[in-house]
């Protein structure tokens, strides 16, 4: 897990994975965490014996294991039986727990369209990039002219970081593009940038820059912003690498770019065998 929890209860010696996201569960306390933070991305299916049993023999939680098996035919909805694994325990307050499950009721309300997007959203976060990818071309399949521009803009923002995490550059700079020219988010355009950045030379980029209105010195803040990411390539997402591999690419110093493409290339190949799976 991400953040750091503190836990009381039994740890597993055998960790429940969550198969969508490649998550791993060891102990009550982060099985509350992973369930209030992604509910969109657990399905029904995803509740099975499998994780009754692994709740039972593993947690120790017996009681807690009857009451899912029991509520399983009963209920419609994968949220009653999450709320019921968020009540077993101290983990969350009963005020953390109202809150929960009004934003459940508030998630049903949203239309197909905006759910999708929450999902392709969490995939993205959880770098499930072609997953993600597919609900974003499916979601833009389904928009026409009476949807929100923004919406769709955003769509298209977030499917071009799939792209460029994919290493499918020229997808993601027409992605960004389009991002932008419908929600006007100065982040797309200039994702855009970066993308043109890497894919061509200075002269290029400036050239876009002055076909999007933006004045000369604004190379100069691409530049800079590139340059002061994070050192540590391991640490960032694909697009993030691709940032500064741009930057050095820009800057002559072709020896750490190929290093860092080495590096891409590489945790791209282990991302895609996951992924695949």
């Amino acid at each position: 897990m991400a953040q750091l929890i503190l836990c009381n209860s039994k740890l597993a010696e055998t960790p429940f994975t969550f198969l969508n996201t490649k998550v791993e569960i060891y102990t009550y306390e982060e099985l509350c965490f992973y369930i209030y933070n992604n509910t969109v991305l657990i399905s029904k299916s995803a509740l099975s014996d499998k994780l009754f049993e692994w709740i039972r023999t593993q947690l120790g939680m017996e009681e807690l294991a009857d009451k899912l098996i029991g509520l399983m035919n009963k209920t419609t909805f994968a949220q009653d039986l999450l709320i019921e694994i968020l009540s077993a325990g101290d983990y969350y307050s009963i005020e953390e727990i109202k809150t929960y499950a009004e934003a459940w009721q508030k998630y049903r309300k949203l239309d197909r369209l905006q759910k999708a997007k929450l999902k392709a959203d969490g995939y993205l976060a959880y770098r499930r990039y072609i997953k993600a990818a597919t609900f974003y071309d499916d979601i833009i399949q389904e928009t026409d002219d009476k949807t929100d521009p923004v919406f769709i803009g955003n769509i298209y923002h977030n499917r071009a970081v799939a792209a460029a995490n994919n290493l499918d550059l020229d997808e993601a700079k027409d992605y960004f593009l389009k991002a932008y020219e419908l929600n006007e988010n100065p982040d797309s355009l200039k994702s855009y940038f970066y993308i043109v950045a890497l894919t061509s030379d200075t002269a290029t980029l400036r050239t876009e820059i002055r076909h999007q209105g933006l004045p000369d010195e604004y190379l100069d803040e691409i530049l800079t912003e590139i340059g002061e990411s994070k050192d540590d390539v391991r640490e960032m997402t694909i697009f993030a690498m691709l940032q500064r591999a741009a930057y050095n690419k820009m800057n002559k110093d072709m020896a750490d770019y190929d290093k860092r493409m080495d590096i891409i290339l590489s945790e791209l190949k282990d991302d895609f065998r996951e992924q695949a799976i």
